[in-house]
């Protein structure tokens, strides 16, 4: 097993993003992501080069009564489900519906299912 995110395309072909460095915080820490060493073919969306206002890596995990978010709304309230987002991020996949995963501006994937796995130390 990996520390992954598989995310499944509409085309019905699953893609994997796996990470050497894959960790999440405790509750005292609002569950804070901290994922590196990028390796697959998914893209690395949660990890995407740019600012907070895209990237999951090192941002807390934010639910519709609990806005982590550095947005000034509530961005797991807006899109219906909790994830670790910035200013409502580039990859959410837990949305019921229009789940993505985008690594660039240019590179929107739509999900139709997805998983993430970790393995315990």
């Amino acid at each position: 097993m990996c520390d992954c995110e598989q995310i499944q395309r509409l085309t019905g072909l699953w893609y994997s993003a796996e990470y050497s460095t894959f960790s999440i915080s405790d509750e005292a820490d609002n569950y804070t992501l901290t994922v590196a060493g990028y390796s697959g073919d998914a893209g690395n969306a949660m990890a995407a080069a740019g600012s907070v206002w895209i990237t999951s890596n090192g941002l807390p995990f934010s639910t519709p009564d609990s806005d982590n978010d550095v947005w000034s709304g509530n961005c797991a309230d807006n899109e219906g489900s909790g994830w670790w987002f910035g200013e409502c991020s580039v990859s959410h996949v837990n949305k019921d519906t229009n789940a993505i995963w985008q690594e660039d501006p240019n590179g929107i994937w739509n999900v139709q299912a997805s998983r993430m796995l970790v393995k315990l130390n």
